[in-house]
């Protein structure tokens, strides 16, 4: 019994001493993490007291340097002041100036401003206190350096004063300049000018964000242009380097009234999508206007409307503010997107947009297709941008919404033009019908066919006489003669023959062709056949062919009355032909006087008359003293 006992006692202290010791453990284990937080606090702690006495040092070494090179000579204080913002001007020995300056292996940055204090004590000089007779120059050293957390720079300031016959004249005057950032707060080390004509100063802001700049007016006065002079900041306006004029200055004053909010320029990338998801492409989209709504903003309001490159365009050189965007120049109903840029940040903004749909009614017949391009283009049908829509009578158009200039094509006719600008918002759209395009001809020949072909799809050029062959299909428009015909719009060739379309030639109206028919327009069109030719043969060499309808005499240097068709010639060699074209009469003959001219002898040989009816022939050819009539 006793045995079994001290067994269970046995057992019972061993395992009472395993938990016992876990529990050393963690209490242990806590006891270190503090004591090592504590050192590892105190290590910073050290560390951080070690770089602000290294910092206050380098403070007092900048100041000692600064006041030992003000009163090195008579214009070190203008050398400092105009300095303005320095960065580690004094390096330590072995290092470089303008680097951070190295001790104990971490670097330090030194940072020297100077500021003219031209009201004493007073108020500053961007507040407008008086002009004092001797300004002092004040002088603001920060130092920084790595991973300070939460510890201030350390700052050391001073004021020198220059000796009253060194360095300021007392005829000086100052300009002084305010400047701040998008949020109201000062802006320090920023350079400012104040110049007139070719002549410049500049001075840069102090940690109130005042800049005082000296400048040397005329006796009479001078006005200056007061201007931020660092590019990378804009203001409300998205100027860059905004300015103010201070008007006439005189000798011995101040001029306080320059004030400037400035920030660092954002960009904003737009980007386009359609509500339903469905594709888009960047064509499809280039050259649609959004609008880009500022929250903060100069002139009368804050909505600009910007023009699209693609599904993604960006505009930079932003004011930072809220912006909100949509698609076109009408704020959608229910609100739209909007995000806020910080002072040199960029974002992106999505813009949705619904599809435009509708109807386009009563195309011209025989249509194939209709083309709608963005308003304004000058490529027409070919445009990247333009959207293909099958057609007959009528065509259904699902489009990005904005302005379209339409287009038909068809059988007999290429890129026809119709409506321009025609709007298409969002959502459904009421029907478009395509106005009528008419033609009537007046004074075209009785019998036979007319018939017409669009200029392009006939692939002719400047054709003198019936298409016999072309790439389409010409149209009837006989009945054109007596009334109004529906066409499309554009260019045509008009012809008649004895009934087929590539039937014998019976007249070509020269003078109209191509005749140009407008869009939704009644055009009327007068028939004036083809011209004839009129030429002569077997010339000698330097003779001139005269033609006219009245009696002609000539002399070395003119021809009196002047000729009713120009004067062709000299001819080159013997043997040589001259021509020329004459118009037909619409009814009727004309009779033409020939004649050579001879510039040598200064005298017109009649070769006899040519008589033109209004009917087509052959052109009329004939040797010298000879006689021939075309028509009637």
């Amino acid at each position: 019994m006793v045995v079994h006992q001290q067994r269970e006692a046995q057992q019972h202290d061993e395992g009472f001493s395993l938990i016992e010791l876990v529990i050393a453990m963690i209490v242990l284990g806590a006891l270190s993490l503090a004591v090592i937080g504590v050192i590892l606090n105190t290590q910073s702690a050290t560390e951080g007291n070690r770089s602000r006495v290294a910092a206050a040092n380098l403070a007092s070494r900048e100041i000692d340097l600064t006041r030992e090179q003000f009163a090195a000579s008579d214009t070190g204080p203008l050398d400092i002041a105009n300095g303005g913002t320095m960065v580690n001007q004094h390096p330590l020995a072995g290092g470089t100036a303008g680097q951070p300056i190295m001790i104990d292996g971490t670097p330090y940055t030194v940072t020297r401003s100077a500021q003219w204090n031209v009201t004493g004590t007073g108020a500053s000089a961007c507040e407008g206190g008086s002009l004092v007779s001797y300004p002092t120059l004040g002088i603001t050293v920060s130092v920084t350096w790595p991973n300070m957390g939460n510890v201030k720079p350390v700052e050391s300031t001073t004021a020198l004063a220059p000796d009253k016959d060194t360095g300021i004249q007392s005829t000086d005057s100052f300009v002084a300049a305010k400047v701040l950032d998008q949020a109201a707060a000062p802006l320090a080390g920023i350079s400012v000018k104040a110049a007139s004509g070719a002549t410049s100063a500049l001075g840069f802001t102090d940690e109130t964000g005042c800049a005082v700049i000296r400048v040397n007016p005329a006796t009479t006065g001078t006005a200056y242009t007061v201007s931020v002079n660092d590019p990378t900041y804009i203001d409300l306006s998205g100027t860059v380097n905004p300015s103010r004029n201070t008007g006439v200055m005189l000798r011995g004053s101040i001029y306080s009234g320059a004030s400037f909010s400035v920030a660092k320029p954002g960009a904003i990338t737009v980007r386009i999508v359609r509500e339903d998801g469905g594709p888009l492409s960047n064509a499809q989209v280039a050259g649609s206007s959004i609008t880009l709504v500022a929250s903060q903003y100069s002139g009368s309001t804050g909505a600009t409307v910007r023009t699209v490159t693609g599904l993604s365009t960006t505009f930079s050189g932003l004011w930072p503010t809220t912006y909100g965007a949509y698609f076109g120049t009408s704020a959608p109903p229910g609100g739209y997107p909007v995000a806020t840029l910080a002072p040199g940040s960029a974002l992106t903004i999505d813009v949705p947009f619904a599809m435009a749909t509708g109807k386009i009614t009563n195309l011209p017949v025989g249509a194939r297709s209709l083309i709608a391009a963005p308003a304004g283009t000058a490529n027409g049908c070919t445009d990247s941008r333009a959207t293909t829509f099958s057609a007959g009578g009528s065509a259904d158009v699902t489009l990005i919404p904005g302005s379209y200039d339409l287009y038909v094509t068809g059988d007999a006719y290429t890129c026809s033009p119709g409506a321009p600008a025609v709007a298409f918002d969002a959502g459904d759209n009421e029907d478009f019908a395509w106005a009528a395009t008419t033609l009537q001809l007046t004074g075209a020949p009785t019998g036979g066919k007319v018939w017409a072909i669009e200029r392009k799809a006939s692939g002719l050029t400047g054709p003198t006489t019936c298409p016999t062959s072309f790439s389409g299909t010409a149209i009837d428009i006989s009945n054109a003669r007596s009334g109004p015909f529906a066409l499309a719009a554009g260019d045509w060739y008009v012809w008649q023959t004895n009934g087929a379309v590539n039937g014998s030639c019976q007249s070509y109206p020269d003078l109209i062709n191509p005749a140009t028919l407008l869009y939704g327009q009644p055009n009327v069109k007068g028939w004036s056949a083809s011209p004839v030719t009129l030429r002569v043969t077997n010339l000698n060499a330097a003779l001139y062919m005269v033609v006219s309808t009245s009696a002609t005499t000539c002399s070395t240097t003119a021809v009196s009355p002047a000729p009713t068709l120009p004067i062709q010639g000299p001819t080159a060699t013997s043997g040589a032909t001259l021509q020329v074209s004459a118009p037909r009469p619409a009814s009727g003959t004309v009779t033409y006087n020939a004649y050579v001219w001879n510039k040598v002898s200064g005298t017109c040989t009649n070769l006899g008359t040519f008589v033109v009816g209004p009917a087509t022939g052959s052109p009329l050819s004939k040797l010298p003293t000879s006689t021939g009539q075309v028509g009637p």
